[in-house]
């Protein structure tokens, strides 16, 4: 009862002091957008981020870690974005800086709503349903948003998001595309293991392809890359879409590609150490088990993402020889804080 108390306190400061400014203006809380480290004094977590180039050319992959999210000292957001396209980079970047802003606001309004209606023991017992509810919210209007702006072309660029809520012992993980999310959590024998939260929206998945077919979409492989399924328009061959999910791409809505993500939730427990966002750059050539024991075995936390990341890019170069290096890109999001 006390964290619902504190939520709707933490809420009614966020809706009052976003009265009082502009949407472009920083939000309240602390927010990291680049490589560094972030501490949660309220949320007991600590955050490390990294992101390197590949060798594509420009980075567009993002993130974005925000400590104090809706003005509420035990939650945290945090998330990454996977551009593709001419403008995949700027999609991207807007996605970060429009979905949580989105979700937040979608939020305010249902809590306010339900404490109304129900009472604090009701929004008690819906925390994750309106979360979940706000997230497919949010997620409708950032794409609305994008398909209407006159900055950005979308049409045939776009991203993907992979994000998480922290409140208290809730975790919300929603997924649109084929980032990934894998918690590290302590097994019986005392082994760190890895659990894998969220399903890589790949165009071949089964339910995936029946809505794309029935979309009159198209989903198969070029000769020369075999096993990489990927979308297309029913009567030309672009645009190769690698992923079933996707901000922007709207040459391929109205053919099975959609924006919806997935949205689930987990209770972090004592076990539970960390959880590892990263973009398809990392999981291309390193496996859950292998991204958890780098990180666990990284004896310095603020380097954890960037150990990874740099194990991912030497992953490239050896496995995938002749292949350009992707763009790779990780949150690492520990349950414990140190001492800052």
């Amino acid at each position: 009862m006390r964290q619902i108390s504190s939520m709707l306190q933490g809420l009614a400061r966020s809706m009052s002091l976003g009265k009082e400014r502009k949407e472009a203006e920083e939000p309240q809380g602390t927010v990291l957008r680049s490589s560094g480290t972030l501490w949660g004094e309220g949320s007991e977590t600590f955050a490390a981020a990294c992101s390197r180039r590949g060798e594509k050319g420009t980075n567009q992959d993002t993130s974005i870690v925000w400590e104090g999210y809706g003005c509420q000292d035990d939650t945290i957001f945090c998330g990454v974005f996977d551009g593709h396209g001419q403008w995949g980079h700027y999609v991207a970047k807007a996605v970060r800086e429009s979905l949580p802003q989105q979700l937040l606001c979608r939020w305010q309004e249902a809590v306010a709503l339900t404490s109304l209606i129900d009472g604090e023991k009701r929004l008690g017992d819906c925390q994750f349903d309106l979360l979940r509810q706000s997230y497919l919210a949010a997620a409708a209007a950032v794409d609305e948003e994008l398909r209407r702006s006159r900055r950005l072309d979308a049409v045939n660029s776009g991203c993907t998001a992979l994000s998480i809520v922290k409140q208290g012992d809730l975790m919300v993980v929603a997924n649109v595309g084929d980032s990934r999310a894998v918690l590290a959590t302590t097994s019986d024998d005392g082994d760190v293991t890895a659990v894998q939260l969220t399903v890589d929206f790949k165009p071949d998945l089964p339910q995936e392809k029946a809505r794309i077919i029935q979309c009159e979409g198209r989903v198969h492989c070029l000769d020369d890359e075999p096993g990489v399924h990927r979308v297309w328009v029913p009567h030309r061959d672009a645009p190769g879409l690698a992923m079933s999910r996707a901000f922007g791409d709207y040459c391929v809505k109205d053919y099975g590609v959609i924006s919806a993500p997935e949205v689930t939730q987990r209770r972090i427990t004592a076990r539970d150490q960390f959880v590892i966002l990263a973009t398809d750059g990392v999981w291309d050539v390193l496996s859950n088990e292998e991204a958890v024991r780098i990180v666990a075995a990284t004896p310095d936390r603020e380097k954890a993402a960037k150990r990874l990341v740099e194990c991912a890019v030497r992953g490239w170069r050896r496995k995938r020889r002749g292949v350009a290096v992707d763009d790779c890109s990780a949150v690492c999001l520990f349950f414990h804080s140190p001492a800052p």
